[in-house]
């Protein structure tokens, strides 16, 4: 009986310190995501972090599933301006970033384009983030953790914005909105 007791006060101390190890995980891991781009970026003493497109790049092949479960792909946002952008539910920047955001949006949907914003998170599709950008983009994608539309993009940071030219090229893409600049801004008439 002794041995039963002293094995089961075992396996609960190591329970325990297994859950104190991945919760410290865990919370490292979300406040890397959450922290500023230039605190997250390693590898180059100057300049912003790279979003992982580049002015020039071509849109890459996707399908993705939109909260409303329609599908979307490359080839549905081709001939024509596309803004996308690239947001986390756990990154307190991707959420203050909506009403830039939408002003960018709405130039490029005057000027024809269309808006795809992408929302990775555990519970994307039900999140206010995903509510508030649906009347701001054409097209919502939740993703979980794996991030598949991102993943293609090739995506390293949150926010991330790109925006491409009826030609399918990058015209501009940075982490943040002001990695856009005025590139993604139409004039207006």
């Amino acid at each position: 009986m002794e041995y039963l007791v002293a094995g089961l006060v075992l396996v609960a101390v190591i329970t325990a310190l297994n859950l104190v190890l991945t919760v410290a995980v865990v919370r490292r891991w979300r406040a890397r995501l959450g922290a500023p781009p230039a605190a997250r970026h390693h590898g180059h003493d100057h300049g912003d972090p790279e979003l992982g497109i580049a002015p020039g790049d071509r849109m890459p092949e996707f399908t993705a599933t939109t909260a409303d479960g329609a599908t979307v792909t490359r080839d549905e946002l081709a001939g024509r301006p596309a803004l996308i952008a690239f947001l986390s539910l756990d990154c307190s920047s991707c959420d203050d970033s909506v009403p830039e955001f939408a002003e960018h949006a709405r130039r490029v949907r005057d000027a024809g384009g269309q808006v795809l914003a992408t929302v990775v998170g555990v519970d994307a599709a039900g999140s206010e983030l995903a509510a508030r950008l649906a009347g701001v983009a054409d097209h919502v994608v939740p993703e979980f953790l794996d991030s598949p539309v991102g993943a293609a993009f090739k995506v390293r940071f949150y926010p991330g914005f790109a925006h491409y030219g009826p030609d399918g090229v990058a015209t501009a893409a940075g982490v943040g909105l002001q990695g856009l600049g005025e590139t993604a801004l139409p004039s207006m008439p």
